[in-house]
């Protein structure tokens, strides 16, 4: 059995839905408010057990995980909160996958606990991984993703806490075994970004994930780059640093409300465009990945829902990782082309001879 908690919530949902669609035992669904849940949501999942749950209390936390095989939390979770949990995990030998990356930290665990569990960050840690299986030995990565749509409140908050972090990083890249002053990529990615976006401006960033991706491929030179459209949406954050600090929740919320606006009358999505280079075959090549499809909340909850699975399926040793820490990127990605026949994904050596066409 799986219990996923906040199942029902704008993220959570999606997750839900994909792991239902390929998954043939029960599902525990928790949630504060199961009560007010619509009735077209509990007749969708008329076959899974709900449950109220209330994160504070370590009694209902322990009710709602226990019998479980995995976990996916796609709940707001504050740190402690998150933490009382992945206690709970390793008391039941208990899998656990949060959404956010509120209370992450590294360190040594009994079971596989991760963090930034969905699409961004998660899935874009994923990526560059399984390109670099087409290499022999990677050299340089250029990593592009953004997306049009609404920030949810999850997505908002995680990316404002993720500018406190003292381990990120803006506007600088890594070359020879060091982060340095950011200089743009010679690859032209006008052509490829402005099928996405417009109007946009790309922030470089060098996160945990970034650093973890860098460190695992043993890149000599990686940049990141987070692609963010709608003038509403680029006022805000270009005050949010200070905001955050004096009011955070009224931040989200103005971040929340500012995306929401750009995005009105626009179809959502989102995208990863990963080039790599490196050797293969005693010869250097370039590949180009892009992948695309769905809103950002439903990349996010198919990803965490596609993980969830693979938590069930896959050896994976235990330790608390960010997702893109983990070596999960052919199984989940395998998993998402399976399944998700939207997902468009297309994978390219830079001579422009498609190996892969879109799905």
């Amino acid at each position: 059995m799986i219990g996923i908690l906040g199942a029902y919530g704008s993220i959570g949902i999606w997750a839900t839905r994909f792991i239902q669609d390929h998954f043939s035992e029960k599902l525990r669904l928790g949630g504060r408010n199961i009560a007010k849940v619509d009735a077209e949501i509990r007749e969708e999942f008329q076959n899974a057990e709900w449950m109220q749950v209330c994160v504070q209390d370590t009694k209902s936390l322990d009710a709602f995980m226990r019998d479980c095989d995995c976990i996916l939390d796609c709940a707001k979770l504050s740190k402690e909160e998150a933490h009382q949990m992945d206690v709970l995990a390793e008391e039941m030998n208990i899998p656990v996958a949060h959404l956010g990356i509120v209370g992450y930290q590294n360190r040594p665990a009994k079971v596989p606990v991760f963090y930034g569990s969905g699409s961004i960050p998660g899935l874009s840690g994923l990526i560059p991984q399984f390109v670099a299986e087409e290499f022999d030995r990677v050299e340089s990565l250029d990593f592009y993703y953004g997306g049009i749509g609404a920030f949810s409140y999850t997505a908002a908050k995680d990316y404002l806490e993720g500018i406190f972090e003292n381990s990120n990083h803006s506007m600088v890249c890594w070359e020879n075994s060091k982060t340095v002053p950011f200089t743009p990529s010679e690859n032209d990615v006008s052509e490829d970004l402005g099928k996405f976006l417009s109007d946009f401006k790309a922030f470089p960033y060098f996160d945990e994930e970034a650093a973890a991706v860098t460190k695992r491929l043993n890149l000599n030179a990686a940049r990141f780059e987070m692609c963010v459209g709608g003038k509403r949406t680029l006022e805000t954050l270009n005050s949010a640093r200070f905001q955050y600090k004096q009011d955070p929740e009224k931040t989200i919320e103005s971040l929340c409300f500012a995306s929401k606006l750009d995005c009105f009358g626009l179809a959502e999505d989102t995208f990863f465009l990963c080039i790599l280079s490196g050797e293969k075959d005693g010869s250097l090549q370039k590949k180009k990945l892009i992948i695309s499809g769905f809103t950002p909340s439903q990349f996010t909850g198919k990803v965490a829902g596609a993980l969830a699975l693979c938590l069930l399926k896959e050896k994976v040793p235990g330790g608390v990782l960010l997702l893109g820490e983990s070596s999960l990127a052919k199984p989940l990605i395998h998993l998402l082309k399976k399944n998700e026949p939207r997902l468009k994904y297309n994978l390219q050596d830079m001579n422009l001879n498609e190996i892969e066409g879109e799905i």
